[in-house]
C-alpha cells in the first residue's frame, strides 16, 4: 500500500531542532508508527509549514522506525497552501497513493478534489468543540475513516455536528527522548515529593485564545495557597499575547503573593525538562483540552497532576488514583494545590500511580498498536 500523511506541520526548523508543541509531537508519532507498517510500501510525508530544507532531518527520524523496505516520499511547502494543493492535486490525479490520512480538518477540505483517493481525517481538540463549517463538514462527512484523540472530542464533535460518523478514539502518546540528557533524567528522577521545590508547574502557550488552560485560575488561587504554604511558587512556562494579562493579573495580587508567581517563557526542551525534575506538582486545570499531552509528560516524570474535571483530561488523568480534577475555579485549583504541596503520602501515590499509568499506555509502541490497529 502507499499511504500519503499530511500534516499541518511536524516542529523541524532548518537545523533540525525541534520545537516544543503538542500538535507537532503528534504529527511525529503518527508519522513514525506509519512507516513501521510493514503493509506499508511507501510512505508520504507532506508538511505544509516546513520549510524543504528541514526535509532531511524528517527522513532521518522515520529511518529510525522504516521498516527495511519501506521508500520515503517528503515533502515541505514552506507555508504555501497553493504548492500543498497543487501537489496532492497531481498525486490524486496520478493515481500515486491508495489511502491519504490528514491530521487536522483544515487541510482534509483538499481531500474534496475530484479524484481524491480515499482518506482519514483526526478530530483533534478545540476545532471540533464547535459546528465545523460547510467544508469541512462535508471533509468529515466523506472521509473513510475518522479518528479521535479522545472520547471527549468525539462526543464534543457530535453534539456540535449531529451527522458525522462515529470516530475511532486512539488515545495520543509522548514520543521516546530527543536526547541522552532527557533519558538519564528520566532514569535519574525517581519521584520523592520531599525532595522537590515547593512548586507547581504549568505548560501552554499563553495566546487569549489559550487562557481556558486555567492559567487565570491558578493565578487567583495562589493568594490561598501561599497563606497555606508561605515557600510556594507557581512556574508558568509559555508566551504569547495572553502573557501581559496574565502579569498584570499577578502584579495586582499581594506582593508576597506576587514574587511567587514566575513568569519563565519559551523553554527549549532540555530546560522544560528540567522544570518537570524539580517541581512537586504539575497542574493545568482546563475547560476545553482536546486531550493534554503535557499531562502525560508529567506522569512521564512521576508527577501527580491537577487537571479539569469536565473535558478529555479526565481520559489522561484519573481522579484520586494519578491525580486530582477539580471545578475551575480559584478555591477548588488552591485546595488541590494545597493538598498536594503538603501531604507527602498523598502526593508520593498519586505520582507513582501517575508514572506507572504512563509505562502501561503511554509510551510510543502503545500508540503505535493503537493506531494501526485502526487503520488495518
Amino acid at each position: 500500500m502507499k499511504y500519503l500523511l499530511i500534516a499541518p506541520q511536524l516542529g523541524f526548523d532548518r537545523s533540525g531542532n525541534i520545537k516544543p508543541s503538542g500538535l507537532m509531537l503528534f504529527g511525529r508519532c503518527v508519522a513514525r508508527a506509519l512507516a513501521s507498517s510493514p503493509d506499508i510500501t511507501e510512505l508520504g510525508v507532506w508538511s505544509l509549514v516546513e520549510e524543504p530544507q528541514t526535509e532531511p532531518f524528517i527522513r532521518q527520524m522515520l529511518n529510525q522506525y522504516a521498516h527495511s523496505k519501506l521508500a520515503l516520499n517528503i515533502k515541505g511547502f514552506g507555508g504555501s497552501k497553493a504548492k500543498l494543493a497543487m501537489a496532492i492535486a497531481s498525486a490524486s490525479w496520478q493515481n500515486h497513493y491508495d489511502q491519504v490520512m490528514y491530521l487536522l480538518v483544515n487541510q482534509a477540505v483538499l481531500a474534496l478534489m475530484p479524484g481524491h483517493p480515499p482518506y482519514t481525517v483526526w478530530q483533534v481538540g478545540r476545532e471540533m468543540f464547535a459546528p465545523l463549517p460547510k467544508l469541512k463538514y462535508l471533509a468529515m462527512r466523506h472521509a473513510c475513516q475518522l479518528l479521535s484523540i479522545s472520547h471527549n472530542t468525539t462526543e464534543v464533535a457530535r453534539q456540535n455536528n449531529p451527522f458525522l460518523p462515529l470516530a475511532k478514539v486512539v488515545h495520543l502518546c509522548i514520543e521516546p527522548p530527543l536526547s541522552a540528557k532527557v533519558l538519564a533524567n528520566l532514569i535519574e528522577s525517581d519521584y520523592q515529593p520531599t525532595d522537590r521545590e515547593q512548586a507547581v508547574l504549568i505548560v501552554s502557550n499563553i495566546y487569549r485564545d489559550y487562557l481556558y488552560k486555567g492559567h487565570i485560575e491558578l493565578i487567583a488561587a495562589w493568594g490561598e495557597v501561599v497563606k497555606a504554604c508561605p515557600q510556594a511558587e507557581l512556574w508558568i512556562v509559555g508566551d504569547g499575547d495572553g502573557r501581559a494579562v496574565l502579569e498584570a493579573q499577578a502584579q495586582a495580587m499581594p506582593a508576597n503573593v506576587a514574587k511567587q508567581i514566575h513568569f519563565l517563557g519559551r523553554l527549549d526542551d532540555d530546560a522544560l525538562q528540567e522544570r518537570y525534575r524539580h517541581c512537586r506538582v504539575f497542574a493545568m486545570p482546563s475547560t476545553s483540552e482536546g486531550f493534554g499531552l503535557v499531562f502525560v509528560e508529567a506522569a512521564r516524570y512521576g508527577l501527580p497532576s491537577i487537571g479539569g474535571k469536565h473535558d478529555s483530561v479526565k481520559e489522561v488523568v484519573l481522579d484520586n488514583q494519578t491525580g486530582l480534577l477539580v471545578e475551575q475555579n480559584p478555591h477548588d485549583v488552591a485546595q488541590a494545590c494545597i493538598r498536594l504541596l503538603t501531604d507527602n503520602d498523598l502526593a508520593k501515590r498519586l505520582g507513582q500511580a501517575a508514572r506507572q499509568r504512563y509505562l502501561n499506555y503511554f509510551q510510543f509502541q502503545h500508540f503505535r498498536e493503537r493506531l494501526l490497529t485502526m487503520i488495518e
